[in-house]
C-alpha cells in the first residue's frame, strides 16, 4: 500500500519533471550554441551560487518548518500552532535574509573572484543576486505546500514556472547573450515565487482558513523557536561548509585548468542534475513529511525500503540510456566544443545510482531528529571530497574535479547504511537488494563497455529488458493498468 501511495504521487510529478527534463536540454542547447562553454561556466557559476547563498541563509529551517507542521497530521487540526510555526519561522528569517543581502553585495568583489576567478564578472554577479531574497520568498512559500502534501499544487507550479520561464529565456539569450543570460537567471527565480506563492495561498492557506491575520496575531513560540534553531544550527555549520567545498573545488578546477574546462564538464553536471532533479524532488515531497509523521522504527523502514525500490526501478534505465548513448548526446544537445564531455559522463553517471540512494538515506537525519550525527558525517565527507579534488586535479585533470562525484557518493551510502542499521535496525528487503546488486552490476559492465558503442548500446537494451523479471507481480499489473489508461484517453481524444 505505501508502495503504491509513493508510486501515486511520484506519477503525479512525472509529467512537470519530464516537461522541465526536456526543457531544460532545450536550454542547454542554447546555452551551448549561443554561448560557449565560457558562457556555460558563467551562468553554471552565477545560478550555483545564488541558489548555494540561499541555502546558507535559510540553512535548515524549511526542513524544521515542513516536520513540525507535519507533525501535526494525523492529529486534530490546531489553526493557533500552525499560526505559531510560521509566524517563529518568519521572524527568524527575516533578519537573516537582511544581513546575508547586504554582505552579499558587500562583498561582491571577493566573491566574484573567488566564485568567476575574474573581477570583470562583478556585473554579472550583482545583477544575477537581485534574485537572492527573491529565492528565500520561494523557498519559504514551498515550506506548507511541502508540509501538507500538496502534490498537485507542486505539479501545477513546476509547469507554470517552466512555461513562463521558456518564454523570457529564449529571446533573452538569442538577442542579448551572455548578459542576457543573467538576466534571465534572475527572472527565472521571479517567476518561481510568484506562482509559488499564489498556490501556496490558494491550496494551503485558504483550504485550511490559516490568513495572515492568524500569523501576525500568533505569539512567538520559545518551544518552536529551539527546534527551529537547533535545524538552523545543523544548516549553518554544514551548509556553510558544504557551499565552501562546492565553490572551493570548482575554484580549483578553474585557477588549475581555466573557466573553460569547468564549462566542459558543465553537460555532465547538467544532465546528472536534470535527471537526479526529475526523480528526488517527486520523492522528497512525499517522503520527508511521511517519514516526520512516521511513530515507530518499523513504519520507517517500510517507507524507505518502498522508496528504494520505486527509485531504482525509475533510475536505472535513465542512467544506462545516458551512458549508452552520451557519444550522440553531447554533440546534439550541446556542440562538438563538448565532446571531452563524453569521456567522463560514463562514470559519474554510473556513480548516480549511490548518488539517490544515499539521498533518500539522509533524509531519515531530519525526519527523526538526529541533527548532530548528520553534521558530523557532513563535515568529514566534504571534507574528503575537497583532499581528492585538490590532490587529483593538478595530477589528472578534469578526472579528479569527477572523483568527487564518483567516489563521494558510494562513501557516503556506505557510512549511512551503517548508521541506520545501527541505530534503527535498518534492514534492505531481500527483493530489493537483488534489484541494488543488479545496479550495480550495470553500472560495472556498462563502464567495461564505454569504448564499444555497438556491444554498449545493445547491453544497455538487453539490461532494460532484464528489469521486468525483478517485478512483482502486483507491480507488473500497478504499470498494465496505468499503461491502459493512457492509452484510454488517447483514443478518447
Amino acid at each position: 500500500m505505501e508502495l503504491k501511495i509513493l508510486a501515486k504521487n511520484t506519477l503525479m510529478l512525472a509529467g512537470p519533471k519530464v516537461l522541465k527534463f526536456t526543457v531544460g536540454v532545450l536550454r542547454a542547447k542554447f546555452i551551448a550554441v549561443f554561448l560557449g562553454t565560457v558562457g556555460a561556466g558563467i551562468i553554471d557559476q552565477l545560478h550555483y551560487i545564488i541558489s548555494q547563498l540561499r541555502n546558507i541563509s535559510l540553512s535548515s529551517l524549511p526542513d524544521g518548518m515542513v516536520k513540525l507542521i507535519a507533525e501535526q497530521n494525523g492529529k486534530e487540526f490546531d489553526l493557533v500552532k500552525i499560526s505559531k510555526i510560521i509566524k517563529t519561522y518568519i521572524l527568524m528569517v527575516i533578519p537573516l535574509t537582511i544581513v546575508m543581502t547586504v554582505l552579499g553585495y558587500y562583498f561582491s568583489d571577493e566573491i566574484t573572484l573567488y566564485v568567476f576567478g575574474d573581477i570583470q564578472y562583478k556585473t554579472y554577479f550583482q545583477i544575477g543576486f537581485i534574485a537572492f531574497p527573491v529565492t528565500i520568498l520561494t523557498t519559504t512559500a514551498r515550506a506548507p505546500l511541502k508540509a501538507f502534501k500538496e502534490i498537485k499544487s507542486f505539479a501545477i507550479s513546476e509547469i507554470l514556472v517552466i512555461i513562463i520561464n521558456l518564454i523570457i529565456f529564449l529571446p533573452l539569450i538569442y538577442f542579448f547573450k551572455i548578459p542576457g543570460a543573467v538576466v534571465y537567471v534572475t527572472l527565472s527565480f521571479v517567476t518561481a515565487f510568484f506562482v509559488t506563492y499564489s498556490l501556496m495561498r490558494k491550496n494551503v492557506m485558504k483550504k485550511y482558513s490559516i490568513t495572515f491575520k492568524d500569523i501576525r496575531k500568533a505569539i512567538f513560540d520559545k518551544p518552536y523557536f529551539k527546534q527551529l534553531l537547533a535545524y538552523m544550527g545543523v544548516g549553518v555549520i554544514g551548509g556553510t561548509y558544504f557551499i565552501f567545498i562546492e565553490i572551493t573545488t570548482r575554484s580549483i578546477v578553474v585557477n588549475e585548468l581555466g573557466i573553460n574546462q569547468l564549462g566542459v564538464y558543465t553537460p555532465i553536471t547538467s544532465w546528472a542534475g536534470l535527471f537526479v532533479g526529475f526523480i528526488l524532488p517527486s520523492v522528497y515531497t512525499y517522503l520527508y513529511p511521511r517519514l516526520s509523521e512516521s511513530k515507530t522504527d518499523k513504519e520507517i523502514i517500510g517507507v524507505i525500503n518502498g522508496v528504494i525500490r520505486l527509485i531504482t526501478f525509475v533510475a536505472l534505465p535513465f542512467i544506462i540510456v545516458g551512458i549508452s548513448i552520451r557519444d550522440w548526446i553531447i554533440p546534439f544537445f550541446y556542440s562538438m566544443e563538448f565532446i571531452d564531455a563524453t569521456k567522463y559522463l560514463p562514470f559519474h553517471f554510473g556513480s548516480l545510482i549511490f548518488f539517490i540512494w544515499s539521498s533518500i538515506l539522509s533524509q531519515l537525519f531530519y525526519a527523526t531528529g538526529r541533527l548532530k550525527s548528520y553534521l558530523i558525517f557532513g563535515l568529514v565527507i566534504n571534507s574528503i571530497s575537497l583532499f581528492l579534488v585538490y590532490y587529483l586535479v593538478p595530477i589528472i585533470g578534469l578526472y579528479g574535479y569527477m572523483a568527487k562525484f564518483t567516489i563521494i557518493p558510494l562513501l557516503t551510502l556506505a557510512t549511512y547504511f551503517l548508521f541506520w542499521r545501527y541505530e534503527i535496525k535498518l534492514k534492505i528487503q531481500l527483493e530489493n537488494l537483488k534489484i541494488m546488486l543488479y545496479a550495480f552490476f550495470c553500472s560495472v559492465s556498462l563502464l567495461f563497455l564505454k569504448d564499444t558503442p555497438i556491444y554498449l548500446q545493445l547491453v544497455g537494451f538487453v539490461l532494460i529488458v532484464n528489469l521486468y523479471f525483478f517485478l512483482k507481480k502486483g507491480e507488473r499489473d500497478f504499470i498494465m493498468q496505468k499503461a491502459r489508461g493512457i492509452f484510454k484517453r488517447k483514443n478518447e481524444l
